[in-house]
């Protein structure tokens, strides 16, 4: 199997809290994270960006984990070919 470049965008609570919370999920299964960013949305909340290489069901299973953090409204999974 080969890593691809994936990117996460996900809804969550402008905290800066959430961003050590969100790479600590990257770091313990020992992803590359190549680019991150964060947007406001409003004054509670913001969009965060995290590309990373993995192989598919790595990403995948990143999703999945982003989807069952509590502070998450809405996740995606963008492939990059």
């Amino acid at each position: 199997m080969q890593n691809k470049h994936y990117k996460i965008e996900f809804l969550s609570h402008n905290q800066p809290v959430m961003i050590g919370r969100f790479m600590l999920i990257f770091s313990r299964r020992r992803i590359d994270v190549t680019n991150f960013s964060f947007k406001k949305v409003d004054e509670d909340d913001g969009l965060f960006t995290i590309e990373f290489n993995a192989e598919e069901w790595a990403a995948e299973n990143l999703l999945k984990q982003m989807n069952k953090q509590i502070d998450i409204f809405e996740a995606k999974l963008i492939s990059s070919h």
